[in-house]
């Protein structure tokens, strides 16, 4: 038993060694645990903080993503209406374009009708300077055809005055044209059976004093037949009645160079 308690202490004494030894083991593996434990915590608190920056970080970006959405929707909205305006504004300058193309066709064809318009007054302005000395002209003619007028009735009233129409020459234009020895014809019933001669002829203004007049019952218009013989001359129209005197015009259709003093007149 001696030797066998001699035995058990060192067996103890080992035990005890190995206890202690593992107690120690053990006590630097929880040290060691504890220090790692304590380095995953603040580990873990860094990881924390970084996520929950991360997380406020991410709310920000989100923020800032819905922000520039958002810009980018209103820019995009703006770019439709800014297009739309710039086809609108391309549309009304079209349009403008064409107005304006129109207004100066149309400028061009007022601006044509005017300088027409010019030329036809320049035109017309000729005329009436043409016309106002052709009316000149005429009312010199017509004064002198009233002198000549005013003559030949005064010639007409002196003949148509004298004591009796028995004449033996009568006095034309500075030459003598011989006539009947009785100019004035035996009273008739009536104007239309009146026949007489000629005594006067104006072939400036073409027409004839006959010695007709309001004693042979002519009247105003009335037409006599102009012959000599057999031979018809033409036609004459009264224009003016005197006792026994008588002017008539000379119709177109007449031979106007043939008529002459002492032809022969016959109412028709």
């Amino acid at each position: 038993m001696n030797r066998t308690g001699k035995l058990l202490v060192p067996v103890l004494g080992v035990l005890t060694a190995l206890a202690l030894g593992m107690a120690g083991v053990a006590f630097v593996l929880q040290t060691q645990e504890h220090e790692k434990r304590l380095a995953k915590e603040s580990e873990l608190k860094v990881v924390l903080a970084d996520r929950e920056t991360l997380k406020a970080q991410l709310t920000e970006v989100q923020d800032s993503k819905r922000r520039t959405d958002d810009e980018l929707a209103k820019l995009r909205q703006e770019l439709s209406d800014t297009q739309d305006r710039m086809s609108k504004a391309a549309r009304a300058q079209e349009e403008l374009s064409r107005s304006v193309e129109d207004r100066q066709k149309e400028l061009d064809r007022v601006t044509k009708d005017l300088e027409q318009a010019r030329d036809e007054r320049q035109r017309l302005a000729g005329q009436v300077n043409d016309l106002s000395s052709e009316r000149e002209s005429l009312q010199v003619k017509l004064a002198d055809l009233e002198r000549a007028k005013g003559e030949l009735e005064t010639k007409v009233l002196e003949m148509a005055g004298a004591p009796t129409v028995e004449l033996e020459k009568v006095m034309v234009s500075g030459g003598q044209v011989a006539a009947n020895a009785s100019m004035a014809p035996a009273p008739t019933a009536a104007g239309a059976a009146a026949a007489g001669q000629i005594v006067v002829v104006n072939r400036e203004y073409d027409f004839i004093v006959m010695n007709l007049g309001r004693k042979q019952g002519l009247a105003i218009g009335q037409d006599f037949q102009v012959r000599r013989g057999t031979h018809v001359l033409g036609t004459v129209k009264v224009e003016k009645i005197y006792d026994e005197l008588s002017a008539a015009a000379i119709q177109p259709d007449s031979k106007k160079d043939d008529i002459r003093e002492g032809d022969q007149v016959q109412a028709l």
